[in-house]
């Protein structure tokens, strides 16, 4: 019999997305892909390097469970450096990618009778993990008008005895926005007076534009008491198949999360760690990645905002941007579904992100391919 809880898991909408993306384009379909959820960009040669010499010397074995001591220091070094709070090597622990962290985390501090917040719309998988934690998901309702951005006031509100964690997520995906510290401070000061945790789920940190500078929620005074930080390498440095992340939080937390580690995954893989390790000191690939997407979320601005019917959201941080679809007639499953098969261009739906009439496109491929995309959907819509 299966555990009615798995039964009511709903399957990932993005990656049933980008598996019929993939089939269409092996089986030789001209695809523009708009759907991707990681880095085209190949992963650098340095970190591949660094994993087949770990391969020649024999570096195949287990790990501990939280990481090699060297990567968790390494990791540790960089939150004190460039995010600005407390860590050392026990508040690490490294994971089989950084959606395991989260979930790992989400099991650890919330349960059967607990309420997590989430700002809506959100991540597909986040209301998934909670449903196998045994916890209620509480979304909290960030409006365009309001940037798609947590009111403060309406965390307070939905705060109550039974809450017990914030999962915030910024730069965030779908929608492409993220928080200056201004905007955190007002989040981080509800937080610390109601005594909540927080899972920061900060993948994307390194991809903000425009001259934007990202905040750690931990870098406020205090928050690293009661928050779990969750990076990792996917994004930045284009190792999605790695399997890649980590996160930082408390002492305390991190003994009990360890537990999981130990119980499931046992370690993450002991070549990806190496391959892991070789990130640490490199400023030229990040910056060099930034600058890439940053041409590429320009061009798909521009034309998007260009296309009648269409009300794109600039993107402040990803590789995503949200685009309301409302002004064509059509439903975003609609039109996701008619673009794929009648223009042969993949997107997603934002249904499954709790946001309705709205698309997430991805600018995770070519300037020539987002280009040719932009011209199929003008196509698309002067058919419609």
């Amino acid at each position: 019999m299966i555990n009615p809880l798995v039964s009511s898991l709903n399957k990932s909408a993005t990656l049933k997305i980008t598996a019929l993306t993939k089939k269409l384009i092996r089986d030789g379909r001209d695809v523009v892909n708009l759907a991707a959820g990681e880095p085209d960009f190949d992963t650098p040669e340095f970190i591949k390097q660094a994993a087949i010499e770990a391969i020649r010397k024999g570096f195949t074995k287990y790990t501990p469970s939280a990481g090699m001591l060297e990567l968790r220091e390494a990791i540790a070094g960089k939150c004190r450096q460039e995010n600005s709070f407390k860590a050392n090597s026990e508040n690490v622990i490294v994971t089989s990618g950084a959606k395991y962290a989260i979930f790992a985390a989400i099991i650890a501090l919330a349960g059967e009778g607990s309420e997590v917040i989430v700002p809506s719309p959100y991540w597909v998988s986040y209301p998934e993990m909670i449903k196998l934690s045994g916890s209620k998901m509480v979304p909290l309702v960030c409006p365009k008008e309001k940037g798609f951005k947590i009111n403060p006031a309406a965390l307070d509100k939905a705060i109550t005895g039974k809450t017990s964690l914030l999962i915030l997520n910024y730069p965030a995906n779908p929608t492409g926005v993220t928080y200056s510290k201004q905007e955190l401070e007002g989040i981080y000061e509800v937080v610390k007076k109601r005594k909540i945790s927080v899972i920061s789920d900060e993948i994307y940190e390194a991809l903000v534009y425009d001259g934007r500078k990202h905040t750690s929620f931990a870098s406020f005074p205090g928050a690293d008491a009661f928050t779990v930080t969750v990076g990792g390498f996917s994004k930045t440095f284009s190792m999605t198949g790695w399997r890649m992340g980590y996160l930082v939080a408390p002492a305390q937390m991190v003994s009990e999360i360890s537990k999981i580690i130990d119980h499931t995954t046992s370690c993450a893989s002991s070549i990806s760690q190496k391959g892991a390790l070789a990130v640490f000191g490199n400023t030229e690939w990040p910056e060099y990645i930034k600058n890439e997407f940053q041409k590429r979320r320009d061009l798909l601005w521009e034309g998007l905002a260009a296309i009648p019917g269409l009300q794109p959201i600039k993107t402040q941080g990803t590789f995503y941007m949200f685009c309301g679809v409302k002004g064509t007639g059509m439903s975003s499953v609609d039109f996701a579904t008619r673009l794929l098969d009648e223009q042969m261009v993949s997107c997603i739906p934002a249904d499954s992100f709790n946001q309705p009439d709205y698309i997430r496109f991805s600018f995770s491929t070519s300037l020539e391919q987002i280009s040719k995309g932009i011209d199929r959907i003008k196509a698309f819509l002067k058919k419609a």
